[in-house]
């Protein structure tokens, strides 16, 4: 008899957990093998002249969630503020995980905003001044 109530609890109890995880929107994830986060490594919060290349590349590192860089990780590049030319709108990721893309400074001062993204990840943004 004990342990058929301690069946039925234990079945309640997964039950339960299972519908609080459908409640909160937890979700598994069992794909290990994709992007995880994205880091810059160079570029950001360059100044240049108008119509300037700038000197250091716009550069990110695409990861897995246990750190390890991923090769042909296609990142898009975008200019969200401000004006230019970028080198290419995607780069894909080399053997050591990173992409990369040159800046061309428009003909207007002030700030540009470049965005980097990779599918399913947060967007990061470079800072470039154009003086």
């Amino acid at each position: 008899m004990f342990r058929a109530l301690r069946s039925t609890l234990l079945l309640r109890k997964v039950a339960l957990v299972v519908a609080l995880a459908g409640v909160s929107g937890c979700t598994l994830n069992t794909d290990l093998s994709g992007p995880a986060g994205i880091v810059k490594t160079s570029g950001d919060n360059q100044s240049a002249p108008t119509n300037t290349a700038l000197p250091e590349p716009l550069a990110v590192i695409v990861f897995t969630q246990f750190g390890e860089r991923l090769q042909n990780v296609t990142v898009n590049w975008a200019i969200t503020t401000g004006t230019g030319t970028l080198s290419a709108p995607s780069t894909l990721t080399d053997d050591g995980g990173m992409a990369s893309v040159n800046f061309t400074t428009g003909a207007t001062p002030g700030l540009v905003a470049v965005q980097a993204r990779a599918s399913g990840l947060p967007a990061l943004t470079f800072s470039i001044t154009v003086n």
